[in-house]
């Protein structure tokens, strides 16, 4: 056996709710919730190209007293177009372009589209276990956003126990007990900006809202008809920020967790850390044997 990420996500539906943060001077308690899609759909056009396309798709919602801004939620919708390319034996690399748009959708786009890009090279060191290093681009609606990548994937020769991490953004690790139940421990990290139309906000300006948020789960996963899958996820969030600025406040670029020449002014009140429950439903396409073990990288 000992195949390495013999899958592919076609299809991921996550549901998360935090209803539980306390707002800074405010005695309600703050409400998080997001809906997020996200569709991959890889074409093969030969045993060394595929052709990666797809969208996300992301509802936010913050539940917050009218301090700054005033939106009950902001959406996103990204584009993936990109190659997964074998470079010999032992390499591959993934190009992605990813356009985006992110507002309330309440006006005119000048300041919603945001452009992004991804490259990430992978060694195949053993069947089971390879390497990741890569960097991430976007055009935040704050300034140059650059975050590098850098990972490792490992199966157990029992393909029971799996190690994955694209640090600092992900990192996911889990045990199988049954053909249909595992358990395990994910961390994620989100850096993501959104445009928030004058109507929205309290002083009538355009302005932008940063999500910001490092959130730690242990979770559940049940499985059925090994393509169907279902994780339960509780955790925590650490460092979360909704933090929003006006429009023309910008940083001078940023860079993973550091941002450089930053002289903004936030202008709403801070949401706490807390508690978080997650849903999400994917929809895996199990690769048949004779393909040996993800033949083009696309995972």
């Amino acid at each position: 056996m000992g195949q390495s990420q013999d899958y592919i996500d076609l299809f991921k539906f996550t549901y998360l709710n935090s209803p539980f943060n306390k707002e800074d001077s405010v005695d309600e308690p703050a409400r998080v919730q997001e809906f997020y899609v996200d569709l991959t759909l890889p074409i093969k056009l030969g045993e060394k190209t595929a052709v990666i396309t797809g969208a996300t798709i992301e509802q936010l919602s913050v539940n917050t007293s009218p301090a700054g801004f005033n939106v009950s939620s902001v959406f996103s919708t990204t584009l993936k177009l990109g190659i997964n390319r074998k470079h010999g034996k032992k390499w591959d690399g993934t190009y992605m372009f990813l356009p985006k748009i992110a507002s309330d959708f309440n006006h005119a786009p000048k300041n919603q589209i945001q452009l992004g890009g991804l490259a990430l090279y992978k060694y195949h060191k053993k069947p089971n276990l390879k390497y990741r290093v890569g960097l991430y681009y976007n055009t935040e609606l704050f300034g140059p956003f650059f975050v590098p990548l850098l990972g490792v994937y490992y199966l157990s020769k029992n393909k029971k126990f799996e190690l994955n991490l694209t640090l600092p953004v992900w990192a996911d690790i889990n045990y199988r007990f049954t053909e249909w139940f595992s358990a395990g421990l994910n961390f994620s990290a989100f850096v993501r900006s959104y445009n928030i139309s004058p109507s929205s906000t309290s002083s009538g300006k355009e302005m932008y809202m940063v999500k910001a948020s490092n959130e730690i789960y242990g979770y559940l996963q049940f499985t059925a008809k090994k393509s169907l899958i279902f994780q339960a996820k509780a955790g925590w969030s650490i460092g979360r920020r909704f933090s929003a600025y006006d429009i023309d406040e910008k940083i001078g670029w940023g860079f993973s967790a550091f941002r450089f020449n930053d002289d903004r002014t936030q202008e709403n009140r801070d949401i706490s850390d807390g508690f978080i429950i997650q849903g999400r439903f994917i929809y895996r396409f199990n690769l048949e044997p004779k393909n040996k073990s993800d033949e083009l990288g696309l995972k």
